[in-house]
């Protein structure tokens, strides 16, 4: 639990007055009228120094300590020993609140205000004082600052570590920001290069529309396995959203056309028969014709024509397995 200088102050200023107020009723108890007015006054007027603190009047615990001093210093009586007036340990208890209340400077002035008002009390009643409580009253003191010192550092420590968890934190959650970022921006790249790959992949194997039910593919460049298959593909799904009947491919731009070349339009051709549509190879040069002569390459199932309009001319019977 986490305990803030203000609430020590304010429970500190409780504790005294409920503390004043048990003393005020045991004393009207003992029908000690007048010395209960002693307590009952204190009481009072940590009352009102708890008001003033709850306000915002920042001297009051030093305004309490300097009341505490005077008033413990005050009310303890004078009992004469053999080896004179002792020093009791009471009078640690204005160094005490100051310790919990203030600086360690004020753990000093209280304590030296106490004695020197107590042993002023002594010197005027021309009693002796004992010379060795006065020294533990000093060992006690000395004690108390050094426990003021350990505490504060113990505070300051406690402060740079939360200072440095919270700076951690804000580094781990910028870290995380960034991170989110930087994989939202991978992810916008990823989807742009998948955008970008199906485009190309649309622009290497168009299917166009030229009439109700006609598709019209222009094949451009080298037609490899895995373009063959990207065709087959693309003319498939194509056929069959748009329900077409007749299939053209064009080859008038392919560079080279081999065996490779050849097979992989047999099987887009028979590909697209299954769905009952015709396909007509156009483009067909005399290099090209040329050579699938002299490599026996038999395009028997495929309809050819010289042209794309060519074949939008001709008329066809109804497509057969």
């Amino acid at each position: 639990m986490t305990i803030t200088q203000r609430q020590v102050v304010i429970w500190g200023l409780g504790i005294l007055i409920v503390g004043c107020i048990i003393f005020s009723l045991i004393l009207v108890f003992d029908r000690n009228w007048i010395a209960a007015l002693t307590p009952g006054i204190l009481a009072l007027i940590c009352l009102v120094l708890l008001e003033a603190y709850r306000r915002g009047w920042r001297h009051t615990p030093n305004v309490l300590i300097v009341i505490a001093s005077f008033a413990t210093a005050s009310a303890i009586n004078l009992v004469p020993l053999e080896n004179g007036v002792d020093f009791p340990t009471v009078l640690l208890f204005p160094a005490v609140l100051a310790l919990a209340m203030s600086s360690p400077l004020w753990v000093i002035v209280s304590a030296s205000l106490t004695a020197a008002i107590y042993v002023g009390r002594v010197l005027i009643a021309g009693l002796t004082l004992s010379i060795y409580e006065p020294i533990v009253y000093v060992m006690l003191v000395g004690i108390l600052l050094l426990a003021r010192a350990v505490l504060d550092t113990m505070a300051r420590q406690a402060d740079a570590a939360r200072q440095h968890a919270e700076k951690s934190q804000a580094q781990a959650e910028e870290q995380a920001r960034a991170l989110e970022a930087a994989k939202a921006a991978q992810q916008a790249q990823l989807d742009e290069q998948r955008r970008l790959l199906d485009l190309v992949a649309t622009l290497e194997t168009p299917a166009i529309t030229l009439a109700e039910g006609v598709l019209f593919a222009p094949i451009v460049g080298h037609l490899d396995s895995r373009r063959s298959a990207l065709l087959t593909a693309r003319l498939l799904e194509a056929a069959h959203d748009q329900r077409a009947r007749h299939v053209i491919i064009d080859i008038s731009g392919v560079s080279t056309v081999d065996t490779v070349v050849a097979q992989a339009l047999i099987n887009a051709a028979q590909a697209l028969k299954l769905l009952g549509c015709r396909v007509t190879l156009s483009g067909i040069s005399s290099d090209v014709a040329l050579t699938l002569t002299q490599q026996n390459v038999q395009l028997s199932d495929i309809a050819t024509v010289r042209s794309p309009q060519e074949a939008l001319m001709m008329r066809y019977a109804p497509a057969t397995g």
